[in-house]
């Protein structure tokens, strides 16, 4: 055997060398990336969306465009519009569009899975608080939806109730189809 072409490496070195290569992902690097998500997704929550915001500007847009209350984004986070009772189904959908806007056009991934989470909480919200389906996905594949997000480490607690109560509400209807 030509010691060369393994720089004097044995065997057993090698195998190892290989596996550090086959085991994936730093795990290390994975938590980080799970702690950056979870305070962009509490901020995204918990703060005001200021005027001229892209979000809150869209939001804004498409409230007018579907002849909804503007006014009800208004000193409001994100986080009390999406969880609240007392948020109508159009709110929602407007959320849901916007987000669903947003994902298909951020450049960053860490924006995009924010954009999507969002989507996914207006969808669960609506099927929630108003017993009203926004999307025409089907039931099963909301369920399986939720489910990829429910298993997401760096999720919001209140988010993981709300997408948990949305799943077990599509996997019912959906064995009833």
């Amino acid at each position: 055997m030509d010691r060369k072409s393994t720089y004097g490496l044995r065997l057993d070195q090698m195998a190892d060398l290989f596996a550090i290569g086959a085991e994936g992902p730093d795990p290390a690097a994975e938590a980080d990336e799970d702690k950056v998500l979870r305070g962009l997704l509490r901020e995204q929550l918990t703060c005001i969306e200021p005027k001229g915001s892209l979000l809150r500007d869209t939001l804004v847009m498409m409230l007018r465009d579907t002849q909804s209350d503007a006014a009800a984004l208004e000193g409001r986070p994100l986080g009390d519009i999406l969880l609240s009772p007392r948020s109508d189904v159009a709110l929602l959908g407007a959320i849901k569009g916007c987000s669903k806007t947003l994902s298909s056009t951020l450049d960053s991934a860490t924006e995009t899975a924010l954009a999507r989470t969002v989507y996914f909480a207006a969808i669960a919200a609506a099927l929630v608080v108003h017993d009203t389906k926004i999307t025409q996905s089907t039931y099963a594949a909301l369920a399986d939806s939720l489910a990829v997000l429910l298993e997401k480490r760096w999720m919001a607690p209140e988010l993981v109730a709300l997408f948990g109560q949305a799943r077990e509400i599509c996997r019912r209807r959906s064995r009833q189809a």
